[in-house]
C-alpha cells in the first residue's frame, strides 16, 4: 500500500530538484533572492507605511504628555 501524500511530496521534490539542475547552491540562491524581494515588497506597502507613521506620531504625543507632568513637578 502506497501513501498518496508521500508520493506527491516525492514528485514535488523531484520536480524542484530538476528545475535547479539538482544543485542545492542554485536552489538556496534562488530562495534567498526570493525572500529578500518578498520582504522588500512587504515593507513598501502604502497601508503599512501609513500605520507606521501614525503609530510613530501617537508615540511622540504620548512621550510629550509624559514629559509635561514631570517638568511641572520638578
Amino acid at each position: 500500500m502506497k501513501d498518496t501524500v508521500v508520493q506527491q511530496v516525492r514528485q514535488a521534490r523531484a520536480s524542484i530538484s530538476a528545475d535547479f539542475d539538482y544543485d542545492l547552491g542554485n536552489f538556496f540562491a534562488w530562495a534567498k533572492a526570493h525572500t529578500t524581494a518578498e520582504r522588500k515588497a512587504k515593507q513598501l506597502l502604502p497601508t503599512q507605511l501609513s500605520i507606521v507613521q501614525r503609530t510613530h506620531q501617537q508615540t511622540k504625543a504620548i512621550v510629550k504628555k509624559k514629559k509635561n507632568p514631570a517638568a511641572t513637578t520638578a
